[in-house]
């Protein structure tokens, strides 16, 4: 098998590493610049791969890499949270990114470490193994696998009390209006 072009490197992974950035940022612009000084790198540097795998492997490190550069950069400027940012902030995706629930899911992954967001993000959207995050993010198995554990609670956690805060909302509504059971305040029992 020959080596892969550039061209074919771009194409196959540009969204993949754009929705990474953007999961960091919380801003496409700045993921956009991300992703585009990545691969300006990838260029610069010759560095040749043999399959997808290894390269998309290596890309998603070096972009974590420059994500986590740029959230520590006095440049960094306030963040938006995916929610808030309309379904334009990411790239087109089959895996339905642009549906309300996965757009709830995505905001409170946002309110994780970035270690757990990483390895959320890599093993449910990217299915990787728990081995293959190991290898990417330069961590051991048992490190990616109680990253993934804590992450899993703390999101399970988050999801449940915006439930709760959902339900509270409604079962205040709930009992505001049985308290007055017409809005225009005539009864509605009286002829």
């Amino acid at each position: 098998m020959g080596m892969l072009s550039f061209e074919d490197i771009v194409t196959e992974h540009y969204n993949t590493l754009l929705r990474i950035a953007v999961q960091h940022t919380g801003n496409r612009t700045e993921a956009e610049d991300i992703v585009q000084d990545t691969l300006l790198k990838l260029l610069e540097s010759g560095k040749e791969f043999r399959d997808q795998e290894h390269a998309k492997a290596f890309l998603i490190r070096s972009t974590v890499n420059r994500c986590f550069d740029y959230l520590k950069s006095a440049r960094r400027t306030r963040n938006i949270a995916l929610s808030e940012a309309g379904e334009d902030m990411l790239p087109a995706d089959n895996g339905g990114l642009g549906s309300e629930q996965t757009q709830e899911v995505l905001a409170a992954i946002r309110t994780l470490r970035p270690e757990y967001r990483n390895v959320i993000y890599l093993y449910y959207y990217e299915e990787y193994s728990i081995r293959e995050i190991a290898a990417i993010l330069r961590k051991s198995s048992n490190t990616v696998s109680s990253w993934l554990t804590r992450a899993r609670d703390q999101l399970r956690g988050v999801l449940e009390d915006e439930q709760g805060d959902l339900l509270r909302g409604d079962a205040a509504n709930r009992c505001r209006d049985r308290r007055n059971p017409n809005q225009n305040g005539t009864n509605p029992g009286a002829v």
